[in-house]
């Protein structure tokens, strides 16, 4: 009897490729913050906060792309076949947060644009936003991983020291 044809084996798989989603779908929205701190960081002021916010979620769709393409020729690599329609799918979904990470910076972006907030202010406050969000997902996966107490700060905080990376990476290459 084939794997796919043993209902024990199929509901495992079912459970792993369940817990596997959801491990990259939370990986996928970290990553996502630290990539939109890092576009944030290596823009030009002159660049503009619209024209930014556009780069920001096409740079995300690139690595949600990419990133999925990776995930799709894995999976058809460790299948042993083509993807059936529901796995490509699941593969392009999964990913998706990566590039749902950056909405609330991109908001900040262009709310920014409509007050006539200066370009380099502005940057420097979705920098920010983009810290405190990477300090919030680090407090809510380590929450969730069972860390309390001071653990749990320092996860939080060496979660957020990614996005302060990011605010020094701008100070370096604009300073």
């Amino acid at each position: 009897m084939a794997a796919d044809e043993d209902p024990q084996r199929r509901a495992q798989a079912v459970r792993a490729l369940s817990h596997a989603q959801q491990h990259r779908r939370r990986a996928s929205h970290l990553y996502g913050l630290v990539i939109s701190g890092s576009v944030l960081a290596a823009a030009p002021d002159e660049f503009g906060l619209v024209r930014l916010g556009i780069a920001l979620v096409g740079t995300l769709l690139v690595y949600w792309a990419a990133e999925s393409y990776a995930h799709w020729i894995a999976l058809r690599s460790l299948q042993g076949r083509a993807l059936r329609g529901h796995e490509r799918v699941e593969v392009l979904v999964d990913g998706l947060p990566l590039v749902a990470a950056c909405l609330v910076p991109v908001v900040v972006l262009l709310v920014e644009a409509l007050l006539g907030v200066e370009t380099s202010w502005g940057v420097r406050i979705a920098l920010g936003v983009n810290v405190a969000l990477l300090v919030v997902v680090g407090w809510n996966m380590a929450g969730e991983g069972g860390i309390v107490g001071r653990r749990r700060v320092l996860a939080a905080a060496t979660t957020g020291l990614l996005g302060l990376a990011m605010v020094g990476l701008k100070l370096g290459l604009h300073h």
